[in-house]
C-alpha cells in the first residue's frame, strides 16, 4: 500500500479548529445579543426556549451531518492517497460535489428561512424563531466541523 500524506488533510483540520472557535465566539456574542433583547422585552424564559428548540433540532440532524462528515473526511483522505488515476480523480471530485451540494443546500435552507422571518418590528413572536434559527445554524456549522475533524482523526489512526 503507497504511503498516504495526510499534510493538506491536517491543515483542513487546523482551519476547521479555527472556524470552531470563531463560531463558538458567534454563539456566545449573540447569545448576549438575544439575551438582553429578551430581558428588554421582558420575556427572559422565550430565551432558554429558543435554546432547548435549537438543541432538540440539533439532536434531530445530528446523523445526517455526522453522516455527512464521514464521507466528507472519507473523501479527503481517498483524496491523499498518491498517484491517483484520471476515473479516480474524476469519482473524487464527483464526490466533493455532492457533498458541497448537500453543505450549500444547507446553508441555503437557513438563509432563505432566516430571510423570510417577518421584521420584528411587525411581529414580536419573530424574535425567538429567528434566535432559534440562528442558534440551530451556528450549531449544525459548528457540529459539522466536529464531526469532521473527528472522523478524519479516526479513519487517519485506522490506516
Amino acid at each position: 500500500m503507497p504511503t498516504i500524506d495526510f499534510k493538506k488533510l491536517k491543515r483542513q483540520m487546523i482551519i476547521y479548529r479555527i472556524v470552531q472557535t470563531i463560531i463558538t465566539a458567534m454563539l456566545i456574542v449573540l447569545a448576549i445579543i438575544f439575551q438582553s433583547g429578551f430581558a428588554s422585552l421582558n420575556k427572559p424564559g422565550q430565551f432558554v426556549t429558543s435554546i432547548i428548540v435549537a438543541l432538540v433540532i440539533q439532536l434531530l440532524i445530528s446523523y445526517p451531518v455526522y453522516r455527512l462528515a464521514w464521507r466528507d473526511a472519507g473523501v479527503e483522505i481517498e483524496g491523499s492517497v498518491p498517484n491517483l488515476s484520471k476515473e479516480q480523480l474524476a469519482a473524487l471530485r464527483k464526490k466533493r460535489l455532492i457533498g458541497d451540494l448537500w453543505k450549500f443546500c444547507g446553508v441555503a435552507f437557513y438563509m432563505v428561512f432566516i430571510s423570510l422571518v417577518p421584521d420584528v418590528k411587525k411581529s414580536v413572536g419573530a424574535i425567538p424563531v429567528l434566535a432559534t434559527t440562528i442558534f440551530s445554524f451556528l450549531l449544525t456549522c459548528l457540529m459539522y466541523f466536529q464531526c469532521f475533524n473527528f472522523s478524519a482523526k479516526k479513519r487517519m489512526k485506522s490506516l
